[in-house]
C-alpha cells in the first residue's frame, strides 16, 4: 500500500490551512477567533490522519520529525489534553474543561497548540459584557 500521494496531498493541505488561519486575520469577516478556530480543527485532523500515516510508512516522516519526536509527542498531548476537555465539556463542566485548556497553554511549547488552546477556552468562556 502506497500512501505517498495522500500524504503529499495532506502535506499540502495543512500548509494551506495553515496559511489560511493567518491570512484570516486580514479580512472583515467576523469573528475571526472563531473561524481561526474553524480551521484549526481541520489541522488538527489532518494531522491525526498524517501521524497513522506515519505508523504504517515512517519513511514518510518529515525529517524534521525523523530527527525529533517531539512535534508528534507534542501532538500527543495536545491530543491528550482535548479528549479530557471535550469530555468535561460533554458533562457540562464548562469551567472544568476551561481549565484544562489553560493547564495545557501554561506547558506547550508549540505556539499553534497554544493558539488553538486559547480558542477553545475563548469559545467556551461567557462574553465580556461592557459596562457602558
Amino acid at each position: 500500500m502506497n500512501l505517498k500521494p495522500l500524504h503529499q496531498l495532506l502535506r499540502v493541505s495543512s500548509h494551506l490551512l495553515d496559511q489560511a488561519a493567518s491570512d484570516v486575520r486580514d479580512t472583515d469577516l467576523a469573528p475571526v477567533s472563531e473561524l481561526i478556530e474553524k480551521i484549526g480543527r481541520a489541522l488538527f485532523e489532518i494531522i491525526e490522519v498524517q501521524l497513522q500515516i506515519y505508523e504504517v510508512q515512517p519513511e514518510l516522516r518529515p525529517k524534521s520529525l525523523k530527527a525529533s519526536s517531539a512535534e508528534c509527542d507534542a501532538c500527543q498531548v495536545l491530543t491528550q489534553f482535548v479528549i479530557e476537555a471535550l469530555e468535561l465539556e460533554d458533562a457540562g463542566k464548562t469551567a472544568a474543561a476551561v481549565a484544562v485548556y489553560e493547564e495545557f497553554i501554561g506547558i506547550s511549547l508549540s505556539f499553534a497548540h497554544r493558539e488553538f488552546a486559547r480558542a477553545q477556552v475563548r469559545r467556551l468562556s461567557p462574553p465580556e459584557v461592557s459596562a457602558h
